[in-house]
């Protein structure tokens, strides 16, 4: 049967009840969190600006994995003046 369909049956599987039937728990695949959760690991992070033509020479968190940045976020630690 397709994938399509089996999702489709999702919403028909009777799952054992609990909290007198306001929850109910399903033996269901839960692969996809795997691919989330490597989705957000990194090897290492790094300090870095933004290109050639920024004039405000923002500080940034830059998050690497196998040597590609995966994602950034603005640095916060600026020095008080």
């Amino acid at each position: 049967m397709s994938k399509l369909l089996d999702r489709f049956r999702y919403f028909k599987q009777k799952g054992e009840s609990f909290a007198n039937g306001h929850g109910q728990v399903y033996n269901t695949n839960r692969d996809w969190e795997d691919s989330y959760r490597q989705r957000w690991q990194f090897d290492k992070i790094v300090r870095s600006t933004h290109g050639v033509n920024c004039t405000g020479s923002c500080s940034w968190k830059i998050y690497v994995k196998n040597g590609l940045v995966t994602w950034e976020t603005q640095q916060t630690d600026y020095p008080r003046t």
